[in-house]
């Protein structure tokens, strides 16, 4: 009888080595993943995380704007907002004041984001999808639009007209 006494007090000894090995092959899984993971995570959140302060971009000459007037202005940018940088196409409507000021206006309703577009004939801007109107300095005249449409910011340097345009 006393063999198989140690042979019982063998098993004993050997359940918690098992048992030990086991939680620290689980804690070096965990850490392996855990490696993996942060990076992984940070790739993911990095655009989500960054501040985005609008570019300056030339839209054209102060002259290319006739006084009074509201005319588009096509510009290109790059979109840093996805892990591919795209370039894109946007516009602006543009309006030089009597002062010399140039505004730059969004072309997107503020009711439903559709663009809108500028009518000579009533000095209007006009939204096709719900009917908001806006009358030349972008306020709201008409329709269902909640507030102004959006400015972007300008300014004149060297006889070009620059907007800071931010990637939403």
């Amino acid at each position: 009888m006393p063999v198989e006494n140690k042979a019982i007090r063998h098993e004993d000894e050997d359940v918690p080595r098992r048992t030990f090995f086991k939680i620290l092959i689980a804690a070096l899984n965990g850490l392996i993943g855990l490696a993996f993971a942060i990076p992984g995570a940070g790739y993911i959140l990095t655009p989500l995380l960054q501040k985005r302060e609008g570019s300056w971009m030339e839209i054209g000459r102060v002259n290319d704007f006739p006084e009074e007037n509201v005319a588009k202005a096509v510009f290109r940018y790059v979109d840093t907002t996805s892990y591919a940088h795209e370039e894109k196409q946007n516009f602006a409507w543009v309006r030089r004041q009597a002062d010399g000021q140039v505004v730059a206006f969004s072309p997107k309703c503020t009711h439903m984001g559709c663009n809108v577009s500028w009518n000579a004939v009533t000095a209007q801007f006009e939204c096709p999808c719900h009917g908001g109107r806006y009358d030349a300095q972008g306020n709201v005249i008409a329709g269902p639009p909640p507030r102004p449409l959006e400015r972007y910011a300008t300014k004149i340097e060297n006889d070009f007209v620059l907007i800071q345009h931010r990637v939403s």
